[in-house]
């Protein structure tokens, strides 16, 4: 059956859906990215973009081989800044070079503007040949003008239809594609509980000297920064603040007049601090989209003649200055490495900091200790034993390796001595020399079961770089009595005498959102005073995720009666696989 056949046997009333579906959807033009100018074909539009603004996105496209997402972005990306300021529809000049944070940053997936037709043609076009394009585009206007003079009008209302169900096609297809990304994005963020999962293969070189490069991908690490309750959590956090607070503000004459960076400033608190404390000029750097809000809270102050704000990743960008004087950054994570911003606070340093110059805080250093707590055990690590009557062993942790649980700790769990495990001078460390292995012992303080080991971390702030904190005879001392009733000093940093500050993240303090890592032993160590816990601590960055960690743990028993015979005792070792995600 013809086209025409069909046409010429439809009904008046037939004829009035036709007409009513000519009218909505035969022509769906497109807005210039620049200015207001409509255009029917987006190979038209592209030309006048080129010719009337001076941007080839063609030639842009293919020469940085850009995917349709990326594509999208920038479409959305220059919407944005027409929306954003009335004078831009007058750009004569615009290029990117590939390095633009926007085409990684899923903000500019979304349509800048309602119905973007633009959006549902991009991949439906060749756009790697301007010329080929232009020419089909006109050999096709040609042939369809040719078409519709000799078509009668129920074949021209049939191609309307047509060309509708076209792009009705095209939206929908990029409906269904942008969901199902948006789909395998939450469960990689889901998976990856908003951390990013970073491309090692990437840069080998940068591999090699401890440096990774972030994946292509969404950056679900920033991005978990972005919002406002995290930031709420920490600024809540008074050990976490008023730690930073009280060394800046009690150091007023060494931030006096000096050029300071914020690595990952956030909401800009410790900036506004610094400000606030006398600094001549503060740079704050992050790579989340809360700088925005950082700057408004900045403006809001009064300090924004102070603090210039800088999205972007440090290893990346280059600074309004050559030099800074003093280098601040919140970066600790769960048991102070998880994250890896470590890693970018050295970079800053090795790019930016002047010598003799100062980075806050200055030192860190991981403990490990031993707790007894069956409440404990029975909420969380035997609790599928016994789940209102029935045994679920198959819900539990299977294979070689655990997940380390974070949790807050009481000090009456403690029933052991503490033993420093790394400790980092941040003036001198590598990204590398992050990655440790440490002996340890531990000496039991009560008659007790060991369930568990318990990792945390202190952080202290000096006011000259080339100060040394406590020595580790010092930083190891027991922080509790033999019998475990009382809790001796907190730091020694935050004695009278002492000329440091800090703060502390163990059992024995104020608890604070870190809280403790609790490495839940295969095997409960039954042990009495005196006796002692001997083994190895393994720390890496994991294979996959750099910003993640795998740890192993391998201790053994030695009562107080064998402690000639520690030989003996460590034929009994158990090594265990934890990791922290």
């Amino acid at each position: 059956m013809s086209v025409a056949s069909y046409s010429e046997s439809g009904s008046d009333s037939q004829d009035g859906q036709w007409d009513d579906w000519e009218d909505e959807e035969m022509n769906i033009p497109m807005k210039c990215l620049f200015c207001t100018q409509m255009f029917d074909s987006a190979a038209v539009l592209f030309q006048h973009v080129k010719r009337a603004h001076g941007f080839d996105f063609l030639q842009t496209r293919t020469a940085l081989n850009l995917d349709f997402y990326q594509s999208m972005r920038i479409v959305n990306y220059i919407r944005t800044l027409s929306l954003k300021d009335p004078q831009f529809s007058a750009t004569t000049g615009f290029s990117i070079d590939g390095t633009e944070a926007f085409l990684s940053d899923d903000t500019y997936l979304k349509p800048a503007i309602a119905d973007d037709s633009l959006l549902y043609v991009l991949d439906e076009l060749d756009l790697d040949d301007p010329v080929l394009e232009t020419n089909s585009y006109q050999n096709s206007s040609m042939h369809t003008t040719s078409v519709e003079e000799s078509a009668t009008p129920q074949e021209r209302k049939l191609a309307a239809r047509i060309k509708a169900l076209e792009q009705q096609l095209n939206q929908r297809e990029y409906e269904v594609k942008h969901a199902n990304q948006q789909f395998e994005e939450y469960r990689e963020m889901v998976k990856r509980q908003f951390y990013d999962n970073v491309d090692m293969t990437a840069a080998p070189t940068l591999k090699a000297a401890g440096v990774f490069a972030e994946a292509d991908g969404s950056d679900y690490y920033f991005n978990s920064y972005a919002g406002n309750d995290i930031h709420m959590q920490m600024l809540q956090d008074k050990v976490r603040t008023e730690g930073y607070r009280d060394f800046i503000y009690d150091n007023r004459d060494i931030f006096q007049g000096k050029v300071v960076l914020d690595v990952g400033c956030g909401t800009g608190i410790l900036s506004m601090f610094a400000a606030r404390a006398g600094a001549a000029k503060v740079i704050a750097v992050d790579n989340s989209d809360i700088i925005h809000k950082a700057r408004a809270n900045v403006i809001e102050n009064g300090l924004d003649n102070v603090i210039t704000l800088v999205k972007g990743r440090i290893e990346e960008l280059e600074l309004p200055v050559k030099q800074v004087d003093i280098i601040i950054s919140e970066w600790m994570g769960y048991f102070l490495l998880f994250e890896a911003m470590l890693d970018s606070v050295l970079v800053a340093r090795d790019r930016y900091l002047a010598p003799g110059g100062l980075l806050a805080p200055s030192a860190s250093y991981i403990y490990l200790t031993a707790i007894s707590d069956q409440e404990y055990m029975n909420e969380r690590a035997n609790y599928w034993d016994d789940v209102y009557g029935f045994k679920m062993s198959a819900m539990k942790e299977s294979g070689p390796v655990k997940e380390a649980d974070v949790d807050i700790v009481p000090s009456t769990a403690v029933v052991a001595t503490r033993a420093l495990i790394c400790e980092i001078d941040h003036g001198t460390a590598t990204p590398v020399s992050l990655d440790f292995t440490s002996s340890f012992t531990l000496q039991a303080t009560q008659n007790s079961t060991i369930h568990a080991l318990l990792g945390y971390f202190d952080v202290a702030f000096s006011r000259l770089q080339a100060t040394h904190g406590p020595s580790c005879d010092e930083l190891a001392q027991p922080v509790y009595t033999n019998d475990g009733s009382t809790v001796a000093p907190k730091a020694l940093w935050k004695q009278p005498e002492s000329s440091m500050h800090g703060f502390t993240t163990g059992p024995h303090g104020t608890p604070t959102h870190w809280k403790q890592t609790v490495f839940v032993l295969k095997e409960p160590v039954a042990v009495v005073v005196g006796d002692e816990l001997h083994g190895q601590f393994v720390c890496r960055k994991s294979t996959s995720n750099p910003r993640e960690l795998d740890l192993e743990i391998t201790y053994f028993h030695v009562p107080a009666t064998l402690k000639d015979r520690i030989d003996d005792a460590r034929q009994n070792a158990i090594s265990q696989k934890y990791q922290l995600r």
